[in-house]
């Protein structure tokens, strides 16, 4: 059947429009002439084109934004928990979706559901989108025929993720971003005002101090197109060499995650962040189900620092011989906090180790937080004097040979 807009005229004279569906135009007339519709005119729609037929789902154009797939969580949860299928639930957030990305991978899990598929091995179809903690999540919810309460879990999960997230670019944006306004700053003088006080200096035939003469020399270099490609060409490479080597050379990268999380305040952040999302990840899957060494695989993703990921697979390694977990954690206090084996020991004791797990995230975010409150406190006076002392530096080295003419002629 194809569809047809019409316009045409009622039996009192009004003007109607709409649509109807026809097997040709012929067919459409003669069934609002059968209406006693006059002056009709018909023309054929077009379907609209599905646009997710197009949308590219390989390598990095599959990804899905963790923003869109917290959003998609949400609806799944509330339309699951007010009595709606799990087919039904999709097919009503597919409409909602903008992303054409995900909403392609949404309409192939509908095709899957529809088949009979189950819902946990539909998002085990898509690991780009869904990890291992939201499969096994969906999994025990399934089982055990409580899926909302599972996916009321799952975002607040995602929501406190997003949140440590978030916390890690707020503490770095503001320091990132005053050093490239400062390299800015520098740059634009060493351009555009050291060559016009070079100038003054020259038509004065005064010998120049020491730091004033650097900064003019400096400013020679950089006018030199030659030395400033080279600069650039330079930064380029060390960029890349840096991310090849984080991505082939292991030793290169153990001991970059070393220094990292040695740092003041930075590592801090880093282990505490860390910590919060191991202990959240664990407390869920334990609430689901999952036994202790499965749960520890899964764990050894919640971080790419390569100092967590060996101390997360000696644990994995050891727990099979019985030691309990809490000592596991003791004996690798080199990279996380002794407490975290404190509390999981009180968990071990109460036989309540998913909830004690979900206090340990609560406090390690609530310190987290702290940390990047404290960090942002902290570092922003730190970078003022910074950039302030770069500017002030080279202010006075521009005007030391005025300085030293005047002292010369007191």
């Amino acid at each position: 059947m194809k569809e047809f807009s019409y316009k045409a005229k009622d039996k009192q004279g009004r003007s109607i429009s709409g649509s109807i569906k026809a097997g040709n135009r012929n067919d459409a007339l003669t069934t609002l002439k059968a209406r006693k519709y006059t002056k009709i005119r018909a023309k054929e729609l077009k379907p609209k084109k599905d646009p997710t037929l197009t949308a590219i789902t390989w390598g990095p154009f599959g990804k899905v934004a963790q923003k869109d797939l917290l959003i998609f969580t949400k609806k799944l949860a509330t339309m699951v928990r007010s009595g709606l299928t799990i087919l039904d639930s999709l097919n009503l957030i597919s409409t909602q979706t903008e992303n054409i990305v995900f909403r392609k991978y949404i309409n192939e899990m509908i095709r899957d559901i529809n088949v009979g598929m189950p819902f946990s091995d539909v998002v085990r179809k898509h690991p780009t989108v869904f990890d291992s903690i939201f499969c096994n999540m969906i999994e025990a919810g399934e089982i055990s025929g409580k899926l909302d309460q599972f996916l009321d879990r799952i975002v607040d999960g995602q929501e406190r993720m997003e949140k440590i997230r978030k916390g890690i670019k707020s503490a770095l944006f503001y320091p990132v971003t005053l050093i490239v306004v400062t390299i800015l700053i520098v740059w634009a003088m060493l351009i555009f005002v050291v060559p016009t006080f070079q100038e003054m200096y020259a038509g004065m035939g005064i010998e120049l101090p020491g730091p004033t003469q650097m900064i003019i020399n400096a400013s020679d270099w950089i006018m030199d197109g030659g030395n400033f490609m080279s600069l650039v060409g330079t930064v380029v490479g060390v960029i890349v060499v840096h991310r090849l080597l984080m991505d082939k050379a292991y030793p290169y990268r153990a001991n970059i995650h070393g220094f990292m999380l040695k740092l003041p305040l930075f590592g801090n952040i880093i282990i505490k962040s860390t910590v919060a999302r191991l202990s959240l990840l664990m407390a869920n899957l334990f609430a689901a189900g999952i036994g202790v060494e499965e749960i520890l695989k899964v764990a050894t993703n919640v971080t790419t620092n390569t100092k967590f990921i060996e101390s997360m697979e000696r644990i994995n390694d050891r727990v099979v011989t019985g030691t309990d977990l809490s000592e596991l954690f003791a004996e690798e206090s080199a990279t996380f906090p002794m407490e975290l084996s404190q509390l999981i020991k009180v968990g071990e004791r109460t036989g309540n180790m998913d909830e004690m797990l979900a206090s340990i995230a609560r406090y390690y975010q609530e310190e987290f937080e702290a940390v990047v409150s404290g960090l942002t406190t902290i570092i922003e006076p730190i970078m003022i004097v910074f950039v302030g002392g770069m500017i002030g530096v080279m202010v006075v080295a521009l005007y030391l040979p005025i300085f030293s003419a005047g002292d010369a002629f007191a």
